[in-house]
């Protein structure tokens, strides 16, 4: 798969359906391709726009995925179309999918021991046939880091799932790279909480109305206020801002603060 690249806010943005970016996936991690895939939504832009370490380390993604409604709207607003709300909620269970039919064996690093160990179970009883290797909890020190590694890289898995959220697990696997020997690695956020049932989903009719950030607010208001309550329309006022100075400048604008 060569997909076609869009700049969104200096992201190098894969401008693919979640079925390509899955057989991409599948497909380089059977030929044995080491590459670094993260996604991108509204929270990462501000994140970005605040942090030049995380910057750096999207930059030297080898795939990015848009996700959510908020870059769709970026992206209209540069004079470009996103083929997909490519978002990793989405694209999990048909990558556990094809990966069953394939016999291609995953790892899980991240969440609560109970949470990953919950998940990989749930996941392997839906999917029979699925191979999933390796099941590690994201709460490990800094001494503990080499076991961990090298008991994923024992593993035999083709793939890597990485949740210890945004930025945290972007700059984990940047730092670790070298030593991750998993062709193709994925930083996943929050997913092993809805698949092990630790949180639910939104219902179908507000995830296609753009408004599975307010049913995650419901859960999590606490934690979520700040990235959703402030974050949304900062996201918003930072696109509109930009889409004043003209198509070009959204592709191309990443260090955003000077708008605030």
């Amino acid at each position: 798969m060569n997909p076609a690249t869009i700049e969104i806010f200096g992201f190098r943005v894969s401008n693919v359906t979640i079925g390509e970016a899955v057989d991409g996936i599948l497909d380089r991690a059977s030929r044995g391709i080491r590459e670094n895939i993260y996604f991108v939504n509204a929270h990462c832009v501000n994140t970005a726009a605040e942090d030049p370490g995380y910057r750096e380390v999207m930059s030297r993604a080898d795939h990015v995925f848009a996700d959510g409604v908020g870059l769709a709207l970026a992206a209209k607003f540069a004079g470009e179309s996103l083929r997909d709300n490519v978002n990793g909620t989405d694209l999990f269970p048909e990558l556990c999918e094809k990966a069953a039919q394939n016999g291609t064996p995953i790892a899980f690093l991240g969440g609560r021991k109970d949470v990953v160990t919950r998940c990989a179970r749930r996941m392997t009883s839906r999917y029979p046939g699925l191979q999933i290797v390796c099941a590690l909890d994201g709460y490990f020190a800094r001494e503990e880091e080499e076991a961990v590694i090298e008991t994923i890289n024992n593993s035999g898995a083709q793939i890597l799932l990485v949740a210890k959220g945004m930025p945290r697990q972007e700059m984990w696997i940047d730092r670790v790279s070298d030593r991750l020997q998993i062709p193709q690695v994925m930083a996943v956020g929050g997913l092993f909480d809805f698949y092990s049932g630790r949180f639910i989903r939104a219902p179908h009719f507000l995830r296609k109305l753009g408004l599975e950030w307010l049913f995650r607010l419901a859960q999590e208001p606490r934690r979520l206020f700040k990235r959703y309550v402030i974050g949304n329309p900062v996201f918003l006022y930072r696109t509109l801002r930009l889409r004043l100075e003209g198509r070009s400048t959204i592709r191309e604008k990443l260090t955003l603060t000077q708008f605030l």
